[in-house]
């Protein structure tokens, strides 16, 4: 797409509630935004912690540890990459462990027993050591 092109569509965007459009086709593309777009820069979300946030990779409850073995996750427990330090038990019953993603110290936990939790969720905030 040449200028005049490019300015069509965004002239185009500007008379709907569009704020951002992007095209790709064969590894080349544009992205096009109105000024009454909020900033963004791709890839980039959340700014930059000290925290590592841990998610629900699972739909289910939520559960401390399987059943007869003891509760790990505390806010302030040292934890080392790859500890267990929960479970989501699906509907059909299977425990999928949720581990720490690096060794470091549990700042916060943001669910507890028998809450439901979606796929993503954040359910730890580690800090690494």
């Amino acid at each position: 797409m040449d200028h005049k092109e490019l300015r069509d569509v965004l002239d185009w965007m500007k008379g709907t509630d569009l704020v951002e459009v992007a095209y790709k086709k064969e590894g080349r593309g544009f992205s096009l935004s109105t000024s009454d777009a909020p900033a963004s820069v791709p890839g980039a979300g959340m700014p930059p912690s000290r925290f590592v946030p841990v998610a629900s990779d699972a739909v289910g409850l939520f559960q401390w540890s399987q059943p007869g073995k003891p509760r790990l996750a505390e806010e302030g427990a040292a934890v080392a990459e790859g500890d267990v330090l929960a479970v989501v038990v699906a509907g059909s019953g299977a425990a999928k462990p949720v581990k720490s993603p690096c060794a470091g110290r549990i700042a916060k936990c943001f669910a507890d027993t028998g809450e439901a939790v979606e796929y993503g969720r954040p359910l730890f905030l580690i800090e690494p050591r």
